[in-house]
């Protein structure tokens, strides 16, 4: 026997939790700004662009926007993905050699990479890169976190955008970061240079963050729950449209309605919910918008 499901799964008939956390292309939403982002990065990416920058801040979907394009099922260009921006320099070009297929898996796994100095790491990528010019064939590498980069990384992908076998855009880099508090990107000058393509996630507006949880329902197999839109009202109002907050405030809610029997998750539960998850900080202020009585 398998384990058993949570309450609130079991209750709604849920084949698995609707407002997970973890990112997956299955839920991918592709809200207005969504779409703008994504059209912008296939785009560059068809035109062969070098360097490609999507920026958003926390919780408005990037990391699952990185994982779509890795996912897209007609994607021919071989691709790797870091989402572990605090790589080395050294780290980084393993990485390349091994998710794009540049060494033999057996090589990998008997520790070909392990030990090899970076000089070295970088010869054998620029060969393989030589290699897909010969063959007309292309890689996309994707770095999430990217404002997080230390320096020497950001000076080795500065390297890579530079590769004599990359003259013709064989390696294409799509970063992923927040903004600075400028509002601008969180690179350093000698990446933000190189942009050729940039695009920026904002978060759901109302009706997005509706479709957006009825969107995440429908794929669950909660076909036996509902939002009322006064609950719906309070969580735009709660999250500012930012999908992690939304799942968030989602998922405690289904638990609240779930421990009082309901299938339609009304104002109050997702009052509670955020009281649990301490969002209410601001409760009278902001939940008198609403018509919901601050308790």
């Amino acid at each position: 026997m398998g384990p058993s499901k949570p309450p609130d799964e079991a209750f709604f008939g849920f084949v698995e939790r609707p407002f997970s956390l973890t990112p997956d292309p299955k839920y991918y939403f592709r809200s207005r700004s969504h779409s703008r982002a994504f059209d912008a990065l296939s785009a560059g990416i068809a035109r062969r662009e070098s360097l490609l920058l999507v920026t958003g801040d926390l919780g408005v979907g990037k990391t699952t926007l990185c994982r779509t394009f890795m996912a897209l099922p007609e994607r021919k260009t071989r691709a790797a993905l870091v989402g572990n921006s605090l790589l080395s320099p050294e780290d980084l070009l393993r990485l390349l050699l091994q998710d794009l297929g540049a060494i033999a898996k057996n090589e990998v796994l008997h520790g070909r990479l392990v030990g090899a100095p970076r000089v070295e790491l970088q010869q054998m990528l620029d060969e393989f890169l030589m290699r897909l010019r010969s063959s007309k064939d292309g890689a996309v590498l994707i770095i999430d976190e990217a404002h997080s980069l230390p320096a020497s990384t950001v000076d080795q992908i500065v390297q890579l955008a530079a590769l004599q076998s990359n003259g013709e855009k064989v390696l294409q880099i799509v970063l992923a970061g927040q903004p600075s508090v400028t509002g601008g990107p969180a690179l350093p000058r000698a990446l933000d240079e190189r942009l050729a393509t940039r695009a920026k996630l904002l978060p759901f507006e109302r009706d997005e963050c509706g479709h957006y949880v009825h969107h995440r329902l429908t794929i669950a197999g909660g076909a036996g729950v509902t939002f009322s839109p006064r609950a719906m009202d309070v969580i735009y109002g709660l999250s500012g449209g930012v999908a992690r907050l939304v799942n968030l405030l989602g998922e405690r809610a289904l638990q609240e309605a779930a421990t009082l029997g309901s299938r339609k998750v009304e104002p109050g539960m997702i009052e509670s919910a955020a009281s649990a998850l301490q969002l209410l900080r601001l409760r009278p202020k902001r939940f008198r918008w609403f018509g919901v009585q601050a308790r």
